[in-house]
């Protein structure tokens, strides 16, 4: 048995290598050309967008808002079977990623480009992969009424996993649309105490008239996450024989009553209006109205409440907290935060700029934000019956950042588009941030064998956030409540990467290199440091190889970086994450695909989770990594519905015992997971 499960496994790891070697490019790096919401569809990596565009884009078309809500990128609505059982966001982001496992909870990319960080309120961050943010959000134009229903399923029905969604959009007129969307996900997880529930309900409407247009979006967001803290002992995975326990639900963890909680409430209401016309002519007769500039306007709030809560901290004397600051017996940690933004925006179009063949983008705008948190308790005794109650204090800051920038721009044409901007933020808290950024798309060739090449860079100067440099809770205080701990001071970060595309072979291949100078991090004691100079540098590579005689697919993704800090980032060297299928025409209609999911990263110290802050930090205790996922699958597409039944590491039953997401997480037994999308357009 021994020798099976060794050869097993050597073959697995021979697979994945020879795999690895043969693929190539990127769609993190991937830049999508610039087309009319009216007809095109934003291009992509791998030459599927056609099918998808024959199968839907004639009744709906969609797009989302770039370059502060002043651009509209047309993509193509998701209607492909490749990676369709994919299912969890956080793997079609970055092909390397820290997460505790359950489906809705916590988890960060480790792969440098794909990383994401909310600029003012850090106890988001975790959240960010899962969290709709209003530059995710895609508006759409119907002529029929488009709808889609999606459910998918987890099994063992004890420890189930499910996930709904439902989308409705409608035209009201040509212009005008609404729609409403809602995803419910709610996971028991198949470890003890670390549920997760997670619901978002949100309602649109958009207006593309011929002069004035306008996008209003609002969403509610609600996080409740059950966190147990990791099991107490890795070894209990590690030497299953060592111990007596059945079933991973029945593994000992750390904590069984603690609880993040987490609701926000966005709104977004973007307007714009073309000033002045004049009439161009294409080719000999064809004349049109071009709008000499657009002016903008930009509303948005966000504001959430978060909460930490242990019911019962006297069960945990053992040491697992080492710091208790106010209450001895319960932790109730209460934190709010707003943010109100106000943004005006002059676009002197690219369309009427017939000489220079370049657009000017003009903007200035103000950010206010609010923090509210528990500073510290007070014990307040009862006159009439002298028992004695801690009363929590609370502290409240506002502060309030305008700033003032420009771009100028070059989206329209079929071989060159670029654009160049600065944002400088000159009175407020933020006051001396920088922000300078280009990007450059060059298509060499026409036609099939069209080659896209690209580059883009940021400079960036930043002011840690409010909460990054004070804070107050029963476990964690930093900042200005300590007295040995000073300000932090501001980040510089310079970031560039570049790339090559051809569509036609599906491939795309990026390069990226970052200087980070007092980057700030929180450290293995929870408490936010920074770093003095850290470099990154790393390769990227997706590939969609397709041999026609035997109809098999492989699509790989491979990621390879070098860090010079593993404290302040701590990345894996290598990480792969490859579908390959063979996929065949069933009765003319039926569509079906066979095949398997292989994720792996090689060993690193993953950043360990700290519930109490909701934030992963450095540790040193363990390596994990050089462990391959193996996940077989089937996909079916029939008509509008796509389906997928697929058994989530597998090779559980056979691979290594040390199979973990980090530490004190171990990876998900074996699971079996189905799912269905219909959608509804004619």
């Amino acid at each position: 048995m021994t020798l099976c499960r060794g050869a097993i496994v050597g073959i697995l790891r021979v697979a994945m290598v020879l795999t690895a070697m043969t693929a190539a490019p990127s769609d993190a790096a991937a830049q999508q050309k610039i087309a009319p919401r009216g007809g095109g569809n934003a291009q992509k990596s791998g030459g599927n967008a056609k099918n998808a565009q024959a199968t839907i884009l004639p009744h709906v078309k969609a797009w989302r808002m770039a370059d502060d809500y002043t651009l509209a990128d047309s993509i193509v609505v998701d209607t492909l079977l490749p990676e369709h059982q994919v299912h969890n966001p956080i793997w079609r982001q970055s092909p390397a990623n820290v997460t505790l496992g359950n489906l809705g909870s916590p988890s960060i990319a480790t792969f440098y480009p794909a990383m994401r960080r909310d600029e003012g309120n850090v106890f988001y961050n975790t959240l960010l992969p899962i969290t709709l943010d209003p530059e995710d959000f895609t508006f759409y134009n119907t002529k029929t009424p488009y709808a889609n229903l999606t459910y998918q399923k987890g099994i063992p029905k004890a420890r189930r996993e499910e996930f709904f969604s439902a989308l409705f959009t409608q035209n009201i007129n040509s212009k005008a649309n609404i729609g409403a969307k809602l995803d419910i996900n709610a996971s028991i997880g198949r470890f003890q105490a670390m549920s997760a529930y997670n619901s978002k309900f949100g309602f649109w409407l958009s207006v593309d008239g011929d002069i004035y247009k306008t996008q209003l979006q609002a969403w509610y967001q609600k996080f409740e996450i059950e966190e147990n803290g990791g099991i107490t002992n890795d070894s209990i995975v590690l030497t299953p024989e060592l111990y007596d326990y059945d079933k991973a639900e029945d593994y000992p963890v750390r904590f069984m009553d603690a609880q993040n909680r987490l609701a926000t409430y966005r709104l977004l209401w973007s307007n714009s209006l073309d000033i002045g016309y004049v009439t161009r002519t294409e080719g000999d007769s064809v004349e049109y109205d071009v709008p000499v500039a657009t002016a903008f306007y930009k509303f948005y709030i966000d504001k959430s409440h978060h909460e930490f809560t242990i019911d019962d901290l006297t069960a945990y004397d053992d040491g697992t907290f080492t710091t208790i600051l106010d209450d001895p017996s319960s932790t109730h940690d209460s934190r709010k935060y707003m943010l109100i933004s106000n943004m005006f925006q002059l676009k002197l179009n690219e369309e009427f700029n017939s000489a220079l063949r370049f657009g000017l983008r003009l903007f200035i705008g103000n950010d206010f934000r609010q923090y509210y948190w528990d500073d510290s308790t007070k014990v307040e005794v009862d006159i009439d019956t002298e028992e004695a109650s801690l009363v929590y204090r609370r502290k409240k800051r506002n502060n309030s950042s305008t700033y003032m920038g420009g771009q100028i721009f070059k989206n329209i044409g079929d071989h060159l588009r670029w654009n160049a901007g600065i944002k400088y933020t000159f009175i407020g808290y933020n006051a001396g941030d920088v922000t300078a950024n280009g990007r450059l798309d060059l298509t060499i060739g026409t036609g099939k064998w069209s080659t896209d090449v690209w580059a883009k860079a940021r400079v960036q100067l930043r002011t840690p956030s409010l909460w990054e440099d004070e804070f107050h809770s029963n476990h964690y205080a930093w900042g200005n409540t300590i007295a040995d701990r000073g300000s932090l001071t501001n980040e510089k970060n310079v970031d560039i990467m570049g790339g090559i595309r051809v569509p036609a072979l599906g491939i795309d291949v990026s390069a990226f290199s970052a200087a980070l100078t007092d980057r700030v991090y929180f450290d293995a004691q929870g408490t936010p440091r920074q770093a003095g100079d850290v470099q990154v540098f790393g390769l990227y590579a997706r590939a969609h190889l397709h041999q026609s005689h035997t109809n098999f697919n492989s699509i790989i993704r491979i990621a390879a970086q070098k860090t010079s800090d593993s404290e302040v980032l701590p990345l894996p060297g290598f990480a792969i994450y490859a579908t390959s299928y063979w996929e065949r025409l069933f009765f003319g209609v039926l569509l079906t695909q066979i095949g398997f999911d292989v994720h792996y990263n090689t060993r690193y110290y993953t950043p360990a989770y700290n519930p109490a802050i909701m934030q992963f930090v450095p540790q040193h205790e363990r390596e994990i990594g050089n462990y391959a996922y193996f996940d077989p699958f089937l996909n079916f597409h029939l008509k509008k519905i796509r389906a997928y039944v697929k058994m989530e590491h597998i090779n559980n039953l056979w691979g290594s015992d040390d199979h973990f997401n980090t530490i004190h997480y171990p990876a998900n037994p074996q699971t079996f997971k189905f799912g269905l999308s219909w959608n509804f357009y004619d």
